[in-house]
């Protein structure tokens, strides 16, 4: 992340081209997961309600997302996020938590230029995902080195309204000890987002349904809603808030899972950078 923060610095210093306007309102853009918009995020999920535990979890998150010019013989545009947790988790039944690093996640998503998404309203991406066993203690994490595929669409049927999805599938081929179990596994992001006046938004986009393939592996499925705003700063730095609620809506083979979660969201936002 001290890498992609230098980056940001010395590309802002740098004379460059803007990216090219595509149309659509920097709210949709910041809620869409095919877009080339340069971030970084910062979001805390808080749980004062899970189920199996009388403990409230919490999980910091730091997250960056790199936008790349189109480069390469297919002239791709390209956008690589890394993500990494600092999870307080429960250690039983009881209030005792315990607090760590969690696994480390990234995404490398090409950009397809097909179909035309200035026609069509639909744009997609397909790249590699990688999980790396990061956690600093047996809770936080999965303890295995994990790789799949990734794949993200977005659908603009009405100017203002954003339908989109990020897929992730994961399946682990090394291990950090040998007591840590096989993991396949695929997450959906669903995601809806309306844009109002004054760039202020409404959202079902945090919520993240996991499945897990292994047998008698745990499924969850939750639901998200919120609201969020962009606060217009310069013509090359905006920040984007927002906050939200989730509930669990299903859950098989999960004893101890979040039953309610407040999220608070903090982007910042570089409309003209790209490396």
């Amino acid at each position: 992340m001290l890498l992609f923060l230098l980056v940001l610095c010395r590309q802002g210093d740098a004379d460059q081209s803007a990216p090219a306007d595509t149309g659509e309102s920097l709210a949709e853009k910041a809620n869409d997961p095919t877009a080339t918009l340069t971030q970084v995020q910062v979001k805390n999920t808080y749980t004062p309600s899970e189920y199996g535990t009388n403990a409230q979890p919490n999980t910091l998150l730091l997250r960056g997302i790199l936008a790349v010019r189109p480069h390469g013989p297919l002239e791709l545009e390209q956008i690589i996020r890394p993500t990494f947790q600092i999870q307080t988790d429960p250690l039983g039944k009881g209030a005792a938590t315990r607090t760590g690093f969690g696994g480390t996640q990234l995404f490398d998503l090409f950009v397809m230029p097909w179909p035309d998404s200035r026609e069509t309203g639909f744009r997609w991406g397909i790249g590699p995902y990688f999980v790396f066993p990061t956690a600093s203690w047996h809770g936080a994490g999965d303890g295995a080195w994990q790789l799949g595929p990734a794949w993200a669409f977005r659908y603009r049927p009405t100017p203002h309204l954003i339908v989109s999805a990020l897929l992730q599938q994961a399946t682990s081929f090394a291990y950090t000890s040998a007591a840590r179990k096989p993991v396949t596994s695929l997450t959906v992001q669903p995601m809806i987002t309306y844009e109002f006046r004054q760039d202020w938004y409404v959202t079902s986009s945090d919520a993240t349904w996991k499945f897990n393939f292994r047998h008698q592996t745990s499924t969850t499925i939750p639901f998200s809603a919120g609201i969020g705003k962009i606060w217009r700063l310069a013509d090359d730095f905006d920040l984007n808030t927002s906050l939200s609620g989730e509930w669990m809506l299903y859950r098989q083979f999960a004893p101890q899972e979040e039953q309610f979660s407040l999220q608070f969201k903090v982007t910042l936002l570089f409309p003209q950078l790209q490396i």
